[in-house]
């Protein structure tokens, strides 16, 4: 609700967005109109499954998506985080409707006005709305406030409220017909009496068993031999496993930390040094070093032991107001600390309050008058909850009597309104003007009071000086002139006795490398095929330098085994251990677990209740040595079992047959499983089309 009220409230901004939308649209058309005249594979973004994305026809969804979000949060900008997510949901949006869009149409699969209407009003919408149309005092999604919305024809908010509904009604449309079809594919899918009954005495016959296991790590590497036949026989037996869905790169690369140099640290000292005096006499410290320092005041006050300086600590808490101690250096800045205040205050306060919020279009005296003729009822002896819950602005906190529950002093609330509640008495009133409104607070607790201190600092970062930055730049610089080749690029590391850093993986929709802030160009850069051909030229990331080269290439689809081999020859030795302990068992004694563990000095580890539909025994993750456990008759020892990164001996202690499924539970575990299919078979559907699309993605040339 509060969303919308931010739509209601912000007509000018509705105005722009809207245009901005219309613009867009008209420079789309212009764009699309030129493809004859800059060549269309210029602006070819995308083709999907022989249709082609042009960046314009994305962009545009982009910005109508921005536009939506602008609207519904009231926001005049985007962050870049919220702006790639936007590309990511379109994207995504554009796939879905290239993959079972036009199989809903060729189909003749859609979504009347009527159906619209009905899921409005039962509440059968996407997330978006359930949201956006919540009743605020109980959370819950109401068709009411869906009407309300669109009834509302201001001027002011029409032009707003509309594009905003056009948007949401056309993701429920589509998110409907989408549903439609993916239920249509899930209907097909039918749970047998069979199948029913299989389910069923695989989950009741129930084994208890004991067993000694023997892992591969007692056996040292040296003692099995994995041969160029064992590692090719193993890559084509697993090959499918080896399937890259998308194309990946492998980057190495140096960076040259932007670090400042002694100089640096000499020059803020006497910046700070230089400042001393004027800190330690003005009358106005906030002022001061809101004015002269690299970072702001913060109004605090603080607790003993709450200065992360210990040394600040102490003396600000054995000191007078106007001591002043420093410089010393903290975190990467020169401080100087100047105590201001000693308090004595509570660590929070339980308060309510009744706001008298400012109307749009009246005057704030409004509110003011207000609020004292709540003030003359209240002293009369009217139930301060109860008015609250009558007549407050703040809907959150009138359904709870008006109550905020506890302040402290740390919490992001406003200013005048927690200054003007820590000031009040516990049980008394007062009034404080914000920019929301007129608060009546009441002060209903407060905890003991106690002794903290409130202290401004004083700080010049110590950041290394443009002369700094091009000493830094010129040495990555004259790396990468020298070091062209990607060939040459490791040797040219060893001989400048540099750090070689490697980001493996990275593929077309990596947005961010660990290590290197906003590093988004360094993938493109990855990715550019002409460009990544060499060494890279010096990039910035944050507060390095860094050069790169791709020294490794990995096209989609199956892995060549060149590529992978080092992973493949750690699987077969696994393999080959487990061979070799179980040829070293043959010689022991395998009919009784408690006799082989005695024999070999291993403990006996036990597991109870396994079946067929386990997912573990004992502890041990793995499907085959469960399968094995469930298996056995009572009493029965099993062969030397390979399981994953151990070899197994189980006996069966005790085993409960399988139960007879009675009639009446047939159709009860039948709807079971045909729900726990459906519920999977949507969206692996749409898993398995989206693997078979032909899907040519080609986001990164612009973005």
């Amino acid at each position: 609700m509060a969303a919308l009220q931010s739509i209601r409230n912000r007509g000018k901004l509705i105005a722009i967005c809207v245009g901005a939308a219309l613009l867009a649209f008209i420079l789309g058309d212009f764009l699309n109109s030129s493809y004859s005249i800059f060549g269309a594979s210029q602006f070819d973004m995308a083709t999907i499954n022989g249709e082609t994305i042009s960046y314009q026809d994305f962009q545009q969804k982009v910005e109508q998506r921005e536009t939506f979000i602008k609207l519904v949060t009231g926001q005049n900008s985007l962050s870049g985080d919220m702006s790639d997510q936007i590309r990511d949901y379109v994207w995504e949006e554009i796939v879905r409707e290239n993959v079972i869009g036009v199989n809903t149409k060729k189909l003749g699969i859609t979504t009347s006005d009527d159906e619209i209407i009905n899921m409005i009003q039962t509440g059968n919408v996407t997330p978006t709305i359930r949201q956006l149309f919540a009743n605020p005092q109980t959370g819950m999604y109401d068709p009411s406030i869906v009407m309300s919305f669109l009834n509302d024809q201001s001027p002011e908010r029409r032009a707003g409220n509309q594009y905003v509904w056009d948007y949401l009604e056309n993701e429920l449309r589509e998110s409907r017909t989408t549903s439609k079809y993916l239920n249509m594919i899930a209907s097909g899918i039918r749970v047998t009496t069979s199948e029913v009954e299989q389910e069923f005495a695989e989950r009741t016959e129930i084994s208890d068993v004991k067993f000694v296991s023997f892992p591969y790590s007692d056996i040292k590497d040296e003692e099995v031999t994995v041969s160029e036949s064992d590692i090719n026989q193993y890559y084509n037996q697993h090959i499918k496993q080896y399937d890259r869905v998308a194309d990946t790169r492998d980057v190495a690369y140096v960076a040259f930390d932007i670090v400042a140099s002694d100089k640096d640290s000499a020059d803020s000292r006497n910046i700070i040094n230089n400042l001393k005096d004027d800190f330690t006499t003005t009358s106005n410290v906030v002022s001061f070093i809101n004015s002269k320092s690299d970072e702001q005041y913060i109004d605090l006050n603080y607790n003993k032991g709450e200065i992360t300086n210990e040394t600040v600590d102490s003396l600000m808490f054995a000191s007078e107001p106007g001591f002043v101690y420093g410089p010393y250096i903290d975190n990467g800045y020169y401080k100087m600390a100047r105590l201001i205040d000693i308090v004595e205050m509570p660590d929070s306060i339980k308060v309510a309050h009744i706001l008298c919020g400012y109307r749009q279009g009246e005057d704030t005296t409004v509110a003011r008058h207000k609020a004292d003729s709540l003030l003359t009822v209240i002293k009369s002896g009217i139930d301060f909850g109860a008015l609250a819950m009558e007549v407050s602005d703040d809907n959150g906190s009138a359904a709870d009597s008006g109550n905020l529950g506890w302040i402290t002093d740390r919490i992001n609330f406003i200013k005048e309104f927690k200054d003007a509640a820590f000031a009040t008495e516990k049980g008394k009133i007062t009034t404080v003007a914000t920019n929301y409104g007129v608060h009546i607070i009441k002060v209903l607790d407060k905890t003991a009071p106690k002794k903290k201190v409130n202290v401004g600092f004083l700080q010049i970062e110590i950041k290394p000086s443009p002369t700094t930055r091009q000493q830094i730049y010129a040495q990555a610089n004259k790396f990468a002139a020298n070091t062209r080749e990607v060939s040459k690029f490791d040797d040219a590391v060893k001989a400048e006795n540099l750090t070689r850093r490697i980001a493996p993986n990275l593929s077309a929709d990596t947005r961010m490398v660990p290590g290197l802030e906003n590093s988004r160009e360094f993938v493109r850069w990855a990715f550019d095929e002409d460009k990544s051909k060499e060494v890279s030229e010096v990039m910035e990331f944050g507060s390095r330098y860094v050069v790169a080269a791709v020294v490794g290439v990995h096209p989609k689809g199956i892995a060549p085994l060149s590529a992978i081999k080092p992973s493949i020859e750690a699987e077969v030795l696994a393999q080959k251990k487990g061979e070799k302990i179980v040829a070293d068992l043959q010689s022991k004694n395998l009919t009784n677990v408690d006799a082989l563990a005695a024999q070999v000095n291993r403990p006996v580890q036990e597991a109870t209740n396994v079946s067929l539909s386990s997912v573990q025994m004992g502890g041990n993750y793995d499907p085959a040595i469960v399968a094995v456990a469930a298996s056995l008759d009572k009493n029965q020892v099993s062969k030397p079992v390979i399981g994953r990164s151990a070899v197994y001996v189980i006996q069966n202690t005790n085993k409960t047959p399988a139960q007879p499924i009675q009639p009446i539970n047939v159709d009860t575990d039948r709807n079971v499983m045909q729900n726990d299919i459906l519920s999977r078979a949507s969206y692996q559907a749409y898993d398995a089309m989206l693997k078979m699309a032909k899907v040519d993605d080609k986001r990164i040339k612009f973005f």
